[in-house]
């Protein structure tokens, strides 16, 4: 296997996180991560670029980690979005061919966002924006974030659909139970809450027409597609007529969605991902730091594919894809 490019990869800046803490008057959800991990979101030196090469990664698009500050007051995030970015473009530029960026993007101002898209893809040269959180609870189907959409449309790069925490009223409501505080945030969070959540972001966009309005657009969902992927010929029965959509959840998944593991390296989900979609809307993943898995490059190559479906999840769809 010539190369690997991995897609969903994270930073995080100690400095912006102590501006947004001093902001809130709160301690960082960052401050509660395991020290060592923390250390290597914050690193795009020479000890990440040990570990690339340790796992036989080639090249990391990387995206804001922890404390994203995108769905802050306007005031705040319009600010700290652009110096994070900043910060993330000049640390990646040290070694230009191991770094892609992510743009992070201040959702409180879709026109500032859709702004700060553009200044980041042709002043910085990022390949596209990663999206944690909402405003105001609004999902990504409200017209409020359309401008952004446009705005990857026409700049022709994708948007990264992250997991975040899912609102307290829902994590109450169905993760809540017989069980304790940290197995009902684990069960809202990575086990399986903040996955459901994400997926649905996405159908709501498909349902409420916005690659009708948009058919160029293209997003990114780890996890496999963030379980939602697994129901596309179930809602292909609610059937044109009665969504008013010009083409089937299954078009759409198709024509608009690129999915990648996020190092969950689980066969019988790639299996799915490889009948469904095809080999052409896959690539990889690691989740680093927070997921580290060793044979990230081994479970691919072990994997039964024929050489150029191989090379089109590990690079060649992400070469094409994010122009590199």
């Amino acid at each position: 296997m010539q190369k690997l490019i991995t897609v969903e990869e994270h930073y995080s800046s100690a400095r912006i996180t102590e501006q947004i803490q001093a902001i809130l008057g709160v301690e960082s959800p960052a401050a509660h991560r395991e020290n060592e991990t923390q250390r290597r979101a914050e690193d795009l030196g020479k000890d990440r670029i040990a570990y690339l090469n340790s796992v036989g990664i080639t090249r990391q698009v990387i995206g804001c980690a922890d404390d994203f500050p995108s769905c802050m007051a306007a005031e705040y995030a319009v600010p700290l979005c652009r110096d994070l970015n900043d910060e993330m473009a000049e640390k990646a530029r040290v070694y230009p061919d191991r770094y892609a960026c992510f743009a992070a993007l201040p959702l409180s101002s879709p026109s500032d966002a859709a702004s700060e898209l553009e200044r980041c893809v042709l002043k910085l040269g990022f390949v596209g924006a990663m999206l944690a959180g909402h405003v105001d609870g609004r999902p990504y189907d409200d017209e409020w974030y359309f401008p952004i959409f446009a705005k990857a449309a026409e700049l022709g790069v994708p948007v990264y659909l992250h997991p975040c925490p899912v609102d307290k009223e829902i994590k109450a409501r169905y993760y809540q139970g017989a069980w304790s505080a940290q197995a009902a945030a684990l069960f809202a969070g990575f086990g399986i809450g903040w996955h459901y959540d994400v997926g649905m972001q996405a159908l709501r966009m498909m349902m409420a027409g916005v690659f009708d309005r948009l058919p160029t657009l293209q997003i990114i969902l780890g996890h496999w597609g963030e379980v939602v992927s697994f129901f596309a010929r179930r809602l292909d029965e609610i059937g044109r007529g009665v969504t008013g959509l010009q083409k089937d959840f299954s078009d759409y998944f198709k024509e608009n969605v690129y999915v990648n593991p996020s190092g969950m390296l689980y066969g019988e989900q790639f299996r799915y991902c490889l009948e469904f979609f095809g080999p052409e809307r896959i690539l990889w993943g690691q989740d680093y730091p927070y997921r580290r898995p060793e044979n990230i490059r081994g479970f691919l190559e072990d994997f039964p594919l024929d050489a150029l479906d191989r090379e089109k999840i590990a690079w060649r769809n992400a070469e094409k894809l994010f122009r590199l």
